[in-house]
């Protein structure tokens, strides 16, 4: 059987090449959509085929790398809105919300790239929550021993990415970046002051 990484390397080999002919073919906008897609499928399958990998030993996810990729790779997607099409165009749902001390309408969106954030959003809520409930630290690699406090790892990480996620959210004008950054900020002050 494969392993994770030579399926991801194959992937990746694949949609570079499409990537470099739609280039050549001067259509660029494909040309930036399969890119991202390229390195989305390929961290995707590089990322939960070692979680498959973990849960298959029964080996827990107490990890720092499990704790940090799930964050950075939904930030990173949602952020993808800023520089590949995909983001920009064909918005799932939109949404016109009126601000009317400012007098002014705001714009969120809810678009493909929302949608492929997600499944790492539901993981690092799934591993920030279990933080206080299982975890009594982080390990740091995988045959650490010991590590810093799951709960203080999960508080910090509520709200470093909290305030992430609104940022992120707010330059894209992404609904799921917005309510995700309050979430993991409301979180964050409820576990601080439930400790």
């Amino acid at each position: 059987m494969p392993s994770r990484h030579s399926i991801a390397w194959f992937i990746l080999l694949m949609g570079a090449s499409a990537t470099i002919f739609f280039f050549i073919r001067n259509e660029d906008t494909l040309a930036l959509n399969t890119l991202f897609l390229t390195l989305y499928i390929t961290v995707t399958i590089i990322y939960f085929m070692r979680i498959f990998y973990y849960l298959d030993n029964r080996a827990t996810l107490n990890e720092i790398y499990f704790f940090s990729f799930a964050n950075i790779i939904p930030l990173a997607v949602l952020a993808a809105g800023l520089i590949f099409p995909f983001g920009s165009q064909n918005p799932l749902v939109t949404f016109n919300i009126d601000i009317e001390p400012a007098g002014g309408e705001s714009i969120l969106r809810i678009t493909l790239l929302s949608i492929l954030a997600f499944p790492y959003l539901a993981v690092s809520t799934a591993l920030l929550i279990r933080s206080f409930t299982r975890y009594k630290f982080i390990r740091l690699t995988a045959h650490s021993e010991r590590g810093p406090s799951a709960e203080w790892t999960a508080i910090i990480t509520f709200f470093l990415f909290g305030c992430l996620f609104l940022f992120v959210g707010s330059l894209t004008q992404d609904l799921i970046g917005l309510l995700y950054g309050l979430f993991f900020l409301f979180s964050g002050i409820g576990f601080l002051l439930g400790r």
